[in-house]
């Protein structure tokens, strides 16, 4: 009885102590909001802040001579509740601002040092709403600076039951301040384990019994069904109905009724099966030939063999990646026609621009198919510290038009995703063309892909019908552009022009007019409005509403016209566009065939019209490979002849140097920076070697005499190939550990000096999670080791428990033995005089 007795004292006791502290808190409250009104009514906000943080500052040191004193007796009165059966809790929020006159406010993150949300949330400091209502006046920058973020008092942060000092918790929070902003929009690697992964299917196709067929008679039913060309071993046999993919009637309803396809398409005949098998697959094919049914459909299967979402699981199972928003969108809702009467599948379209909001809601529901540009996928995988969209489930990998990904400069964000997603997961590639560059990244992303190519010889579509025109001004291309609009609006309201159709055969005919910037669409927008034209306009520089209702209102408009840049000239799937001017020649043949490929969607075909001014000598090069000799018959034989000559002209300088054809895909960044450098570079050191011996006139009446140059001392530096062994070994864990040996002690002194510096290592340790050290020692040029017990020749030793990360991490190192190069060359540039 003593005992509960002397319980029920301490109990009283803490709840008087607290209610005297609730009291004093509120006095003060008011005393704050007194001085708190009339500061606010002066004006003087920065004398208000030095008065108030000197009492803060008394305040402060009143309070830690009552800790010490009163500390003995807290620890005794917490040691006696915890011993109690019954548990009194309290708002630890008044006991931490208690003995306070006023609360400076101290940017911090709690979650950086684990602070729960609901110890700090009704903790509102009354100066953090006095300074949110500074944001109108003037000296609210200087207002800010002047508090010093020393003079917070400890009662500001939270406690972890240490004891700590004011210095310490300041540095604390510093640092988990500047450790949360280095983090920012940075997805963290996920290393998988062989016993966490949770298997999966992939394998979900039969091939129907057929006679056996030698090799050259599937190569001949391949060329039969479109010039269908496979690299890669175990390829299926192409299908030609779609009752050989044993699909549901919804779906066929879908591709038959809805999207027009009686039987599959090219690339559809040859990729289903392949992707349906499991494998990975690279599908280069032509614009308009359904390459994205190609993807949804095995997609779809895949989720639907999968285990469901479990309640705490957000998804998605499938990922599709795109560049633009448009083109995002447009495949979100290819992918809705065939779930919209499945509740199983649901699917959510995540880019830049749209509410982030309503996605939020959406995923937290759980999600089966997300569609999303790299961009905002990956502020997706950030909010909440990672906790809001998990990867652990992705089994299914899509990335469409690949190639302007990559041209785009989301190589970067690609790569921190797919460091997240499980190594067993089935990726498939899909595009109109296909770099080098982007071939060298699949091969790091995909396991053995099949590699097929519909077409290979001319990927411009045949319906497309190309035409062009030739101007000698701006002013003289416009009104052509006018000529053409004016013959295609006669034409589409009925009144046949060059066409024998019936009154029967009418139907909805859009333009699509591409440009190459936004002031050259802004400028030819009011051109065009002041002609009498209703145009709807879509670039980069719009708002995201904006951009969607405009490409809506095209899409609703009956032979409507829409003005664009290159952000639509990928994946937007109108089939009733009929005619693509092409306003601002193409810099490449990439764009040339994506730009064109905006008409002549599915089974229709269309027109491609190409304006060129008389200077455009590369646009011309690249529409005379492209444009088919019966359809240059039907041009005027002068403008063939112009057009001819203005590719003989382009030729002739390829050969001397002073054109070269665009490459693309090289990204924005400053990797492309340093290229275009060093190529300038190369052609100022090719132009004076090639200057020793100029033609002189010195006669007395010569303007242009100078003297000889003379000889360049500089030599021609290779790129040399970094020399390096792969080998691979059992860990005790049992684990695969690859090791690889890169020698470079005989790279040259610069380039060396490059590779091997500490930020060099850490940016590839970085972008790799390989292990990296510098062994052995450098060695001059003809000297080795001369026995085992010397220190073998300078080199890098990597690791890592994946073979991809080191031939990720070795191209990376070749990149910048490439830039050690092109420091050489700038430092014998200097070391010439000319």
């Amino acid at each position: 009885m003593s005992s509960v007795s002397a319980n029920d004292n301490n109990k009283a006791k803490l709840l008087q102590e607290r209610q005297e502290k609730l009291a004093k808190w509120k006095r003060q409250k008011a005393l704050r909001d007194e001085q708190k009104k009339k500061h606010t009514n002066t004006g003087n906000s920065l004398e208000f802040l030095s008065e108030n943080q000197q009492k803060f500052q008394e305040s402060r040191n009143h309070k830690r001579k009552n800790d010490q004193t009163d500390s003995a007796s807290k620890k005794a009165v917490k040691s006696e509740k915890n011993k109690s059966t019954k548990k009194i809790s309290f708002d630890e929020s008044d006991e931490e601002s208690s003995m306070q006159k006023i609360q400076l406010f101290k940017p911090i993150n709690n979650d950086a040092v684990g602070v729960k949300k609901s110890e700090t949330k009704d903790d509102i400091d009354p100066l953090e709403k006095y300074m949110q209502s500074l944001s109108s006046n003037d000296n609210r920058n200087s207002v800010l600076r002047s508090v010093n973020l020393m003079d917070v008092d400890d009662n500001d942060i939270p406690s972890d039951g240490k004891e700590t000092s004011s210095d310490e918790n300041e540095e604390e929070f510093k640092y988990a301040r500047i450790a949360k902003m280095k983090s920012k929009k940075q997805v963290k690697e996920i290393h998988y384990k062989r016993n966490e992964l949770e298997s999966f299917r992939k394998d979900f196709y039969s091939q129907l019994q057929q006679p056996f067929l030698n090799k050259n008679e599937i190569n001949e039913l391949r060329l039969n069904l479109g010039n269908i060309r496979v690299k890669g071993d175990g390829c299926p046999l192409p299908i030609t109905r779609w009752s050989q993919l044993g699909l549901t009637s919804n779906i066929t309803n879908v591709l038959v009724h809805d999207l027009k396809f009686q039987n599959p398409t090219s690339i559809q005949s040859q990729a289903i099966p392949a992707i349906m098998c499991g494998r990975d697959v690279i599908g280069i094919s032509k614009t308009g030939s359904g390459k994205t049914i190609s993807y949804v459909l095995p997609l779809i299967r895949h989720i639907k063999a999968q285990r469901h979402l479990a309640d705490d699981e957000s998804g998605p199972l499938g990922l599709i990646l795109a560049p633009t928003r448009e083109l995002a969108i447009q495949i979100n809702e290819e992918v809705t026609k065939f779930t919209a009467k499945d509740q199983s599948i649901n699917s959510v379209c995540c880019t830049g621009g749209s509410e982030l909001k309503e996605q939020i809601r959406k995923l937290k529901k759980g999600i089966e198919i997300v569609v999303a540009t790299p961009g905002r996928f990956i502020d997706l995988l950030t909010l909440n510290t990672g906790k809001l969209l998990s990867t652990r489930r992705i089994t299914f990998v899509i990335m469409d038009e690949a190639d302007r990904l990559f041209d785009m400069g989301f190589e970067p964000q690609i790569t921190q995703i797919m460091k997240t997603i499980r190594p067993d997961k089935q990726c498939v590639l899909f595009s109109a063309t296909f770099p080098n560059k982007l071939r060298n990244f699949a091969m790091r992303v995909l396991h053995r892909p099949l590699n097929i190519t519909i077409n290979s010889k001319s990927l411009v579509n045949e319906n497309v019908t190309q035409k062009f025109d030739i101007a000698s001004s701006d002013e003289e291309k416009f009104n052509k552009l006018l000529k053409i609009l004016e013959k295609h609006e006669k034409s589409s309201n009925g009144i046949p022009i060059e066409r024998d159709w019936n009154d029967s055969d009418y139907r909805d005919e859009k333009t699509l007019i591409f440009v190459s910037s936004q002031q050259i669409c802004d400028l030819l927008h009011i051109k065009l409005e002041n002609e009498g034209y209703t145009i709807y306009s879509i670039h980069a520089g719009k708002q995201y509403q904006e951009r969607l209702d405009n490409l809506e209102n095209f899409k609703s408009t009956p032979n409507s016209i829409l003005l664009c840049t290159e952000v639509l000239s990928r994946g937007l799937n109108v089939p009733e566009v009929s005619l693509v001017v092409i306003y601002n020649a193409v810099k490449t043949f990439a764009q040339y065939v994506h730009t064109t490929g905006r008409t002549a969607r599915g089974t229709h075909t269309g027109v491609a019209v190409t304006l060129l001014l008389n200077d455009e000598i590369p646009s011309a090069f690249i529409l005379s490979k492209a444009i088919r000799d019966k359809e240059l018959e039907t041009h005027d034989p002068k403008l063939v002849s112009r057009l001819l000559s203005m590719n003989e002209e382009f030729e002739q300088g390829m050969q001397n140097g002073k054109f070269k054809v665009s490459q693309g895909f090289g990204g924005k960044g400053l990797d492309n920076l340093a290229s275009k450098r060093e190529e300038r570079q190369t052609q100022e050191k090719r132009y004076y070697e090639n200057d020793e011996n100029p033609q002189l006139d010195n006669g007395p009446n010569s303007k242009n005499i100078r003297e000889p140059s003379p000889p360049i001392q500089s030599t021609q530096i290779q790129i040399p190939k970094l020399r390096y062994q792969v080998s691979n070994h059992i860990s005790p864990e049992g684990d695969a550990i690859f090791i690889a040996k890169v020698n470079v002690n005989d790279l040259p002194q610069i380039v060396r000096w490059e590779v091997t510096k500490n930020t060099t290592l850490m940016f590839v340790k970085n972008e790799t999670g390989c292990s990296i050290t510098s062994k052995g020692k450098y060695y001059p040029e003809g000297q080795g080791p001369e026995s085992d017990r010397d220190e073998p020749k300078l080199y890098l030793l990597i690791e890592s428990n994946n073979e991809k990360d080191i031939n990720l991490c070795i191209d990376l190192l070749e990149g910048k033995v490439k830039e050690g190069i092109r420091r050489v060359g700038i430092q014998s540039i200097k070391d010439t005089k000319y």
